[in-house]
């Protein structure tokens, strides 16, 4: 890996954008280096798509102006100290619980069934993006790994467990993912967890069904993400059409997963009580050509600035949730991310 790393770093410091990416389950680093500082938005051309959560920004690598590079991933030992996790901010923790607390009003009052809430977490810290990016492929192979910079969008490292969308040769498959805790050996689902996941693979079934023929659902199974599990279902069809892979796009995102049920009232909900700006935490991002497209949601994920981190965790809030319990759901989410940070 070490001519992609040192591309990247060179790059970097000249202020042009880059993408460095792993699949899951898969031991090849892929990277594409944009030959300009030019910011190009995205419009179903070949490269790299970076969504935002609103998809007001939304902007592509493009492989015509891009050079490309692939390497074997190779884990190397780290024996320096991992970064410790930050001391529950208690003025956070109660701002959290009350905004669960109005969401789970709002689904009382019937605005809608399901909502997904958010928080962002500030480390006033300077990090090494490169080992920290390396410790992230090694940790988390089963999850989508990325690197991606812009001068003029800033720097994103996550670990997604969530595809949004897989097409290639008309066959589309896709995920509905919901429900967290730490993983164990012996979990027990709560049916707030399995109402949570019912909602998501309904909407996404929902969504696709004008565009596909011959699709087929699995039963809901327990997927294992780092040191959380969730439940998953799988969801594949046929497309019926070709160019259809950008309006699919559209009526999936956002999903019940990153924003809720109804789609309208929750988004208008979201926006209206979170007070920040999600920027491109649960947004998309992936790989997008005539060949192949193979998106995933932004999840796990933290933006990185030259003194500072920004980390983002979210959960879905359904009638039955408990606004402490969801709180610590998060917690356990931002260890998953802080666990790959050195400093």
């Amino acid at each position: 890996m070490k001519k992609v790393i040192e591309k990247a770093r060179l790059h970097y410091r000249k202020d042009l954008p880059f993408v460095l990416f792993a699949n899951p389950e898969e031991d090849k680093l892929q990277a594409w280096f944009q030959r300009d500082n030019s910011l190009t938005l995205f419009k179903g051309q070949n490269g790299f798509v970076f969504t935002s959560f609103n998809k007001e920004q939304s902007y592509s690598i493009e492989q015509s102006n891009s050079d490309f590079y692939e390497e074997k991933i190779t884990n190397k030992s780290d024996d320096s100290p991992d970064f410790e996790k930050p001391e529950i901010n208690i003025i956070e923790k109660k701002n959290f619980e009350a905004l669960v607390a109005d969401s789970i009003q709002a689904i009382l009052e019937q605005q809608f069934q399901k909502v997904v809430v958010s928080r962002k977490v500030l480390l006033p810290i300077s990090i090494d993006f490169e080992v920290s990016f390396l410790k992230l492929l090694s940790n988390y192979k089963k999850a989508f790994r990325y690197l991606f910079y812009h001068p003029k969008v800033g720097m994103w490292m996550g670990a997604s467990p969530e595809q949004l969308l897989h097409i290639e040769n008309n066959n589309i498959k896709t995920v509905a993912l919901a429900g967290t805790q730490l993983y164990s050996e012996n979990i027990i689902w709560e049916t707030k967890e399995k109402e949570e996941q019912q909602f998501v693979t309904d909407f996404i079934t929902n969504q696709i069904t004008s565009f596909t023929e011959e699709m087929d659902i699995s039963n809901p199974y327990t997927e294992k993400a780092g040191n959380l599990a969730h439940i998953k279902t799988n969801i594949s069809a046929k497309l019926v059409a070709s160019n259809s892979a950008l309006e699919i796009v559209n009526a999936l995102h956002p999903t019940p997963a990153i924003c809720g049920l109804p789609k309208e009232p929750t988004l208008d909900f979201i926006l209206a009580n979170e007070k920040y700006d999600r920027k491109f935490y649960s947004g998309f991002l992936g790989e997008w050509s005539d060949v192949k497209k193979n998106l995933f949601v932004n999840l796990r994920c933290m933006e990185v600035e030259k003194e500072a981190v920004r980390l983002y965790v979210g959960c879905g809030i359904t009638k039955d949730s408990n606004p402490e319990k969801e709180f610590f759901e998060t917690e356990n989410k931002l260890a998953t991310i802080v666990k790959i940070i050195k400093i």
